[in-house]
Protein backbone atom coordinates (compact mmCIF):
# COMPACT_ATOMS: atom_id res chain seq x y z
CA UNK A 1 0.00 0.00 0.00
CA UNK A 2 1.26 3.50 -0.78
CA UNK A 3 2.13 5.98 1.98
CA UNK A 4 -0.81 8.36 2.15
CA UNK A 5 -1.17 11.89 3.52
CA UNK A 6 -2.92 10.33 6.48
CA UNK A 7 0.30 8.43 7.19
CA UNK A 8 2.34 11.65 7.36
CA UNK A 9 2.47 11.86 11.17
CA UNK A 10 3.51 8.22 11.54
CA UNK A 11 6.25 8.64 8.91
CA UNK A 12 7.49 11.82 10.58
CA UNK A 13 7.72 10.08 13.94
CA UNK A 14 9.59 7.19 12.32
CA UNK A 15 12.10 9.48 10.60
CA UNK A 16 12.55 11.53 13.78
CA UNK A 17 13.34 8.33 15.64
CA UNK A 18 15.96 7.42 13.04
CA UNK A 19 17.52 10.89 13.29
CA UNK A 20 17.60 10.70 17.10
CA UNK A 21 19.27 7.29 16.94
CA UNK A 22 21.95 8.60 14.58
CA UNK A 23 22.43 11.77 16.64
CA UNK A 24 22.92 9.82 19.87
CA UNK A 25 25.49 7.53 18.27
CA UNK A 26 27.35 10.29 16.46
CA UNK A 27 27.56 12.58 19.48
CA UNK A 28 29.06 9.71 21.50
CA UNK A 29 31.62 9.10 18.73
CA UNK A 30 32.38 12.78 18.09
CA UNK A 31 35.82 13.22 19.66
CA UNK A 32 35.81 16.91 18.76
CA UNK A 33 33.05 17.55 21.27
CA UNK A 34 35.35 16.33 24.06
CA UNK A 35 38.27 18.50 22.88
CA UNK A 36 36.43 21.74 22.12
CA UNK A 37 34.41 23.78 24.57
CA UNK A 38 30.93 23.25 23.10
CA UNK A 39 28.17 25.61 24.20
CA UNK A 40 24.93 27.19 23.04
CA UNK A 41 24.35 30.88 22.43
CA UNK A 42 21.58 32.86 20.79
CA UNK A 43 24.03 35.41 19.41
CA UNK A 44 24.94 35.19 15.73
CA UNK A 45 28.18 37.11 16.38
CA UNK A 46 29.91 36.20 19.62
CA UNK A 47 32.57 38.55 21.05
CA UNK A 48 35.38 36.83 22.92
CA UNK A 49 37.73 38.79 25.20
CA UNK A 50 40.99 37.37 26.51
CA UNK A 51 42.11 38.38 29.99
CA UNK A 52 45.78 37.49 30.03
CA UNK A 53 46.18 37.68 33.78
CA UNK A 54 44.48 39.00 36.88
CA UNK A 55 46.63 39.92 39.87
CA UNK A 56 46.32 42.05 42.96
CA UNK A 57 46.78 39.84 46.02
CA UNK A 58 49.04 41.80 48.38
CA UNK A 59 49.94 41.96 52.02
CA UNK A 60 47.27 44.02 53.79
CA UNK A 61 48.35 46.10 56.75
CA UNK A 62 46.11 46.44 59.77
CA UNK A 63 43.25 48.81 58.96
CA UNK A 64 44.23 49.07 55.28
CA UNK A 65 41.68 48.63 52.50
CA UNK A 66 41.97 45.55 50.35
CA UNK A 67 43.71 46.34 47.04
CA UNK A 68 41.77 46.26 43.79
CA UNK A 69 42.64 43.54 41.33
CA UNK A 70 44.63 44.37 38.23
CA UNK A 71 43.19 42.77 35.10
CA UNK A 72 45.46 42.79 32.09
CA UNK A 73 43.00 42.98 29.24
CA UNK A 74 44.30 41.31 26.13
CA UNK A 75 43.07 40.62 22.63
CA UNK A 76 39.47 40.31 21.55
CA UNK A 77 37.93 38.54 18.58
CA UNK A 78 34.47 37.91 17.13
CA UNK A 79 33.12 34.56 15.96
CA UNK A 80 30.21 34.51 13.53
CA UNK A 81 27.91 31.52 13.26
CA UNK A 82 27.08 30.23 9.79
CA UNK A 83 24.03 28.33 8.59
CA UNK A 84 24.22 24.78 7.24
CA UNK A 85 21.59 22.33 6.12
CA UNK A 86 19.95 20.20 3.44
CA UNK A 87 16.52 19.11 2.21
CA UNK A 88 15.49 15.45 2.32
CA UNK A 89 12.86 14.86 -0.36
CA UNK A 90 10.27 12.17 0.24
CA UNK A 91 8.93 12.07 -3.30
CA UNK A 92 5.51 10.98 -4.51
CA UNK A 93 7.14 7.97 -6.20
CA UNK A 94 8.68 6.88 -2.88
CA UNK A 95 5.29 7.11 -1.22
CA UNK A 96 3.27 5.54 -4.04
CA UNK A 97 5.53 2.51 -4.30
CA UNK A 98 6.06 2.31 -0.54
CA UNK A 99 9.84 2.70 -0.72
CA UNK A 100 10.03 2.93 3.05
CA UNK A 101 13.52 1.43 3.29
CA UNK A 102 14.81 3.97 0.78
CA UNK A 103 13.25 6.84 2.72
CA UNK A 104 14.82 5.63 5.96
CA UNK A 105 18.20 5.14 4.27
CA UNK A 106 18.25 8.69 2.92
CA UNK A 107 17.41 10.19 6.32
CA UNK A 108 19.99 8.02 8.07
CA UNK A 109 22.67 8.95 5.52
CA UNK A 110 22.07 12.70 5.60
CA UNK A 111 21.96 12.63 9.41
CA UNK A 112 25.36 10.92 9.41
CA UNK A 113 26.58 13.57 6.99
CA UNK A 114 25.57 16.43 9.27
CA UNK A 115 27.36 15.13 12.35
CA UNK A 116 30.37 13.83 10.42
CA UNK A 117 30.94 17.25 8.87
CA UNK A 118 30.75 19.00 12.22
CA UNK A 119 33.34 16.61 13.66
CA UNK A 120 35.60 16.94 10.61
CA UNK A 121 35.38 20.74 10.77
CA UNK A 122 36.64 20.62 14.36
CA UNK A 123 39.49 18.25 13.46
CA UNK A 124 40.46 20.48 10.54
CA UNK A 125 41.03 23.40 12.89
CA UNK A 126 43.85 21.41 14.50
CA UNK A 127 45.22 19.86 11.30
CA UNK A 128 45.40 23.30 9.67
CA UNK A 129 46.71 24.95 12.82
CA UNK A 130 49.86 26.10 11.05
CA UNK A 131 47.88 28.13 8.46
CA UNK A 132 45.93 31.37 8.70
CA UNK A 133 43.23 30.03 6.36
CA UNK A 134 42.20 26.75 4.77
CA UNK A 135 39.44 25.05 2.80
CA UNK A 136 36.96 23.45 5.17
CA UNK A 137 34.76 20.38 4.85
CA UNK A 138 32.01 22.47 3.22
CA UNK A 139 34.40 23.65 0.49
CA UNK A 140 34.61 27.17 1.90
CA UNK A 141 37.78 29.16 2.59
CA UNK A 142 37.83 30.04 6.28
CA UNK A 143 40.15 32.31 8.26
CA UNK A 144 41.60 30.51 11.26
CA UNK A 145 43.57 33.16 13.15
CA UNK A 146 43.24 33.68 16.88
CA UNK A 147 42.85 36.93 18.81
CA UNK A 148 46.50 37.87 18.25
CA UNK A 149 46.07 37.61 14.47
CA UNK A 150 48.26 34.50 14.20
CA UNK A 151 47.53 30.92 13.25
CA UNK A 152 46.75 28.46 16.07
CA UNK A 153 50.30 27.06 16.27
CA UNK A 154 52.96 29.76 16.08
CA UNK A 155 56.40 30.35 17.59
CA UNK A 156 55.76 34.04 18.40
CA UNK A 157 52.30 34.35 19.94
CA UNK A 158 51.95 37.71 21.65
CA UNK A 159 49.50 39.92 23.54
CA UNK A 160 48.98 43.71 23.41
CA UNK A 161 49.89 44.16 27.08
CA UNK A 162 53.60 43.30 27.03
CA UNK A 163 56.23 42.44 24.46
CA UNK A 164 56.45 38.86 25.77
CA UNK A 165 55.99 36.09 23.21
CA UNK A 166 55.56 32.36 23.54
CA UNK A 167 55.51 29.35 21.25
CA UNK A 168 52.93 26.57 21.21
CA UNK A 169 54.69 24.53 18.55
CA UNK A 170 55.89 21.34 20.20
CA UNK A 171 59.62 20.94 20.73
CA UNK A 172 61.75 18.15 22.13
CA UNK A 173 64.40 20.60 23.31
CA UNK A 174 66.30 20.42 20.03
CA UNK A 175 63.78 20.27 17.19
CA UNK A 176 60.40 21.87 16.64
CA UNK A 177 57.60 19.75 15.17
CA UNK A 178 59.31 16.51 16.31
CA UNK A 179 57.90 13.03 15.85
CA UNK A 180 55.89 11.76 18.82
CA UNK A 181 58.31 10.76 21.56
CA UNK A 182 58.56 10.53 25.32
CA UNK A 183 61.35 13.12 25.27
CA UNK A 184 59.15 15.69 23.54
CA UNK A 185 56.23 15.12 25.92
CA UNK A 186 58.46 15.43 29.00
CA UNK A 187 60.06 18.59 27.60
CA UNK A 188 56.68 20.22 26.85
CA UNK A 189 55.29 19.37 30.28
CA UNK A 190 58.23 21.15 31.89
CA UNK A 191 57.93 24.17 29.57
CA UNK A 192 54.22 24.48 30.22
CA UNK A 193 54.71 24.62 33.97
CA UNK A 194 56.97 27.69 33.49
CA UNK A 195 54.47 29.73 31.46
CA UNK A 196 54.15 33.36 32.68
CA UNK A 197 51.36 35.88 32.20
CA UNK A 198 51.89 39.61 31.42
CA UNK A 199 52.14 40.31 35.18
CA UNK A 200 55.26 38.11 35.12
CA UNK A 201 53.49 35.62 37.36
CA UNK A 202 53.84 31.90 36.65
CA UNK A 203 50.52 30.59 35.35
CA UNK A 204 51.24 26.91 34.70
CA UNK A 205 49.93 25.20 31.59
CA UNK A 206 49.38 21.62 32.69
CA UNK A 207 49.55 19.44 29.61
CA UNK A 208 47.54 16.38 30.57
CA UNK A 209 46.02 15.13 27.30
CA UNK A 210 47.71 13.73 24.20
CA UNK A 211 45.62 13.73 21.00
CA UNK A 212 46.65 11.53 18.08
CA UNK A 213 45.35 9.87 14.94
CA UNK A 214 44.95 6.05 14.90
CA UNK A 215 48.36 5.78 13.21
CA UNK A 216 50.07 7.00 16.40
CA UNK A 217 47.84 5.21 18.91
CA UNK A 218 50.24 2.32 19.52
CA UNK A 219 53.26 4.46 20.37
CA UNK A 220 51.10 6.95 22.30
CA UNK A 221 49.68 4.20 24.52
CA UNK A 222 53.12 2.72 25.13
CA UNK A 223 54.63 6.10 26.03
CA UNK A 224 51.83 7.15 28.37
CA UNK A 225 50.28 3.94 29.72
CA UNK A 226 53.09 1.40 30.04
CA UNK A 227 53.92 0.50 33.64
CA UNK A 228 57.61 0.50 32.86
CA UNK A 229 59.69 2.89 30.80
CA UNK A 230 59.35 1.77 27.14
CA UNK A 231 62.63 0.52 25.70
CA UNK A 232 64.51 0.55 29.01
CA UNK A 233 66.77 -2.38 29.76
CA UNK A 234 66.26 -2.32 33.52
CA UNK A 235 62.47 -1.87 33.67
CA UNK A 236 62.54 1.66 35.11
CA UNK A 237 59.12 2.86 36.19
CA UNK A 238 57.31 5.09 33.69
CA UNK A 239 56.69 8.49 35.35
CA UNK A 240 54.10 9.42 32.69
CA UNK A 241 51.79 6.52 33.51
CA UNK A 242 48.46 7.84 34.73
CA UNK A 243 49.40 11.46 34.14
CA UNK A 244 48.70 11.84 30.41
CA UNK A 245 45.35 10.88 28.90
CA UNK A 246 45.55 9.50 25.36
CA UNK A 247 42.74 10.60 23.06
CA UNK A 248 42.51 8.95 19.63
CA UNK A 249 40.65 11.05 17.04
CA UNK A 250 40.22 9.19 13.72
CA UNK A 251 39.46 12.40 11.79
CA UNK A 252 42.92 13.76 12.57
CA UNK A 253 44.40 11.35 10.03
CA UNK A 254 43.24 13.29 6.98
CA UNK A 255 41.88 16.80 6.52
CA UNK A 256 38.80 17.54 4.44
CA UNK A 257 41.12 18.99 1.79
CA UNK A 258 43.19 15.79 1.66
CA UNK A 259 46.16 16.71 3.87
CA UNK A 260 47.78 13.54 5.26
CA UNK A 261 48.12 14.33 8.96
CA UNK A 262 48.87 10.89 10.40
CA UNK A 263 52.15 12.13 11.91
CA UNK A 264 50.58 15.21 13.56
CA UNK A 265 50.05 15.15 17.33
CA UNK A 266 48.84 17.55 20.00
CA UNK A 267 49.09 18.20 23.74
CA UNK A 268 46.60 20.24 25.69
CA UNK A 269 45.67 21.38 29.19
CA UNK A 270 42.28 19.81 29.95
CA UNK A 271 41.22 22.73 32.13
CA UNK A 272 42.58 25.61 30.05
CA UNK A 273 41.54 24.23 26.65
CA UNK A 274 38.15 25.93 27.06
CA UNK A 275 39.96 29.24 26.62
CA UNK A 276 41.49 28.04 23.35
CA UNK A 277 39.07 25.94 21.30
CA UNK A 278 35.37 26.74 21.16
CA UNK A 279 32.39 25.42 19.22
CA UNK A 280 29.27 27.60 19.44
CA UNK A 281 25.78 26.48 18.46
CA UNK A 282 22.77 28.75 18.02
CA UNK A 283 20.98 25.64 16.82
CA UNK A 284 22.24 22.08 16.90
CA UNK A 285 21.48 19.67 14.03
CA UNK A 286 17.78 18.75 13.97
CA UNK A 287 15.27 17.12 11.64
CA UNK A 288 12.18 19.18 10.87
CA UNK A 289 9.04 18.05 9.08
CA UNK A 290 7.75 20.11 6.14
CA UNK A 291 5.12 22.73 6.88
CA UNK A 292 3.46 22.25 3.52
CA UNK A 293 3.27 19.86 0.55
CA UNK A 294 4.79 21.44 -2.54
CA UNK A 295 3.38 21.49 -6.08
CA UNK A 296 5.52 18.52 -7.08
CA UNK A 297 3.91 16.65 -4.14
CA UNK A 298 7.28 16.10 -2.45
CA UNK A 299 7.42 16.08 1.33
CA UNK A 300 10.54 18.13 2.06
CA UNK A 301 12.09 17.31 5.43
CA UNK A 302 15.04 19.50 6.46
CA UNK A 303 18.17 19.05 8.53
CA UNK A 304 19.84 22.33 9.48
CA UNK A 305 21.96 24.03 12.13
CA UNK A 306 23.92 27.18 13.03
CA UNK A 307 27.42 27.00 14.50
CA UNK A 308 30.88 28.56 14.55
CA UNK A 309 34.38 27.45 15.51
CA UNK A 310 36.31 29.95 17.62
CA UNK A 311 40.01 30.07 18.47
CA UNK A 312 40.79 31.94 21.67
CA UNK A 313 43.96 32.27 23.76
CA UNK A 314 46.23 29.63 22.12
CA UNK A 315 48.51 28.86 25.06
CA UNK A 316 46.61 25.79 26.29
CA UNK A 317 47.26 23.58 23.28
CA UNK A 318 50.48 22.75 21.44
CA UNK A 319 50.92 20.91 18.14
CA UNK A 320 53.56 19.13 16.11
CA UNK A 321 53.63 18.08 12.47
CA UNK A 322 56.03 15.30 13.39
CA UNK A 323 58.55 16.17 10.69
CA UNK A 324 61.20 18.32 12.48
CA UNK A 325 60.26 21.28 10.29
Amino acid sequence: MPILVSDFSALTDDLQSIFNEVAKRKVSENVGFSVFNVFDTERRTYDHLVLHGISGIKKVASGQDLPKVNAEQGDDISWTQEYYGAIVDVTKAMRKFDLHNQIESIVRSISDDAFDKVDQSLADRLINGWSTSYTDVYGETVASVGPDGLELFNATHSNPVTSNTFSNIISDGTNTNPALSRQAIVYMIAQGLKHKDPNNLVRPIRYDTLVVSPELQDIAERICNSQYLPGSANNDLNPLKGKIKVLVWPRLALSAAGTDADAYWYLYDGTGIKETLNCLFAERPSLDAPEQVYENKNWEYSIDFFYAIGTGFPAYIAGSKGDNS
